[in-house]
């Protein structure tokens, strides 16, 4: 999957459902962030006006299925800058590397369980910084060795962040309620599905090495 070897199940999916694929998505998702920091900058109750916000939706206020994701990644002008050309990097990238339908999908995956998620325990979804590491996840694990500038001008290695977003991932998983770690598995399956198979080849193919180096010591 990370080079290209697509399992045969999402090759399927593609053929029958090709026509979900959202060309450039990633000027999508930044063209709601744009207009989700416009509008709580310029007034802060909108930011409840996008959230999903269950009780309100089971009340006919529908449209917060999709504004939540306008909800703004950060409330500084300046610092939003960065994000937003962080966000279309990573999610140009990604789309490069797979194209627009398996981007799509991805990006899909963790929206539709989200939503679930929230409308079944009748959880506020406040805030979509989750589904932006899912991205970055997905964007590290294609290119491991791709070079960003963090803070704009020191090079660090999109591998090195991913291990730290991981660990904070965790960590969560590990402290948080049984109703976030439901919350984390909703929001981060898409990478599960996607690259955990391969992660657990690694970790079988390591473990047979060590096995292997231990028997023969």
């Amino acid at each position: 999957m990370l080079y290209g070897q697509d399992p045969t199940w999402l090759e399927r999916i593609e053929r029958r459902l090709h026509w979900l694929a959202i060309p450039n998505i990633a000027g999508f998702l930044v063209g709601l962030q744009v207009i989700g920091f416009a509008l709580v900058f310029s007034d802060p109750r909108w930011w409840w006006r996008l959230a999903l916000i269950p009780e309100l939706v089971f009340q006919g206020e529908l449209w917060r299925l999709i504004t939540f994701l306008a909800l703004p990644l950060s409330l500084s002008p300046v610092w939003m800058i960065f994000v937003l050309w962080f966000l279309y990097f990573i999610v140009d990238g990604i789309e490069n590397s797979w194209g627009a339908f398996k981007t799509t999908f991805y990006v899909l995956i963790s929206i539709t369980l989200t939503i679930g998620f929230s409308l079944a325990f009748r959880v506020p979804i406040t805030s979509v910084r989750d589904l932006e590491s899912t991205l970055f996840l997905a964007a590290a694990a294609i290119a491991p060795e791709q070079q960003i500038l963090l803070f704009m001008f020191l090079p660090v290695k999109i591998v090195w962040l991913a291990w730290l977003t991981a660990a904070y991932v965790g960590w969560r998983f590990v402290t948080g309620s049984w109703l976030e770690r439901l919350y984390l598995l909703a929001i981060y399956a898409n990478y599960l599905i996607f690259f955990g198979p391969y992660h657990y080849g690694q970790l079988k193919q390591r473990y047979r090495r060590w096995a292997f180096r231990r028997h023969f010591r």
